[in-house]
């Protein structure tokens, strides 16, 4: 359950901001890079419970897949360097799409930067 605090969004269960929602388009495009590189049909991936890990990734796989999300963001290399070691952490404590495109809200990258990207 979540409930909204007008400065910051929804709120988490733990008091965090729930980015969620927010993320939710975003989870899709990651589960279509997912689907690309693990060689899986798309339907196999559900962007909030499948689990990276458990589809047949790997950390070479997993940072294929950052990257390439990473460009069809198109943040600065910067934003990139950053990310990268940010998302990879994520993916290790939480392997899920949704868990991805969360981590990429909360540290900056907004959605609209995937609006048009229809699969990778």
């Amino acid at each position: 359950m979540t409930e909204e605090r007008a400065d910051q969004g929804p709120i988490s269960e733990n008091g965090g901001t729930d980015y969620s929602a927010e993320a939710a388009p975003v989870a899709e495009i990651v589960a279509d890079v997912w689907a690309e590189t693990l060689e899986r049909p798309r339907a196999d991936i559900d962007p909030q419970k499948s689990d990276f890990f458990e589809l047949g990734g790997y950390s070479l796989l997993a940072l294929q897949v950052i990257a390439r999300v990473l460009e069809l963001s198109e943040v600065t290399e910067d934003q990139s360097l950053e990310l990268e070691g940010l998302l990879l952490n994520r993916l290790f404590e939480e392997a899920t799409p949704l868990a991805q495109a969360r981590c990429l809200v909360e540290n900056g990258v907004s959605p609209s930067r995937f609006e048009g990207v229809t699969s990778p």
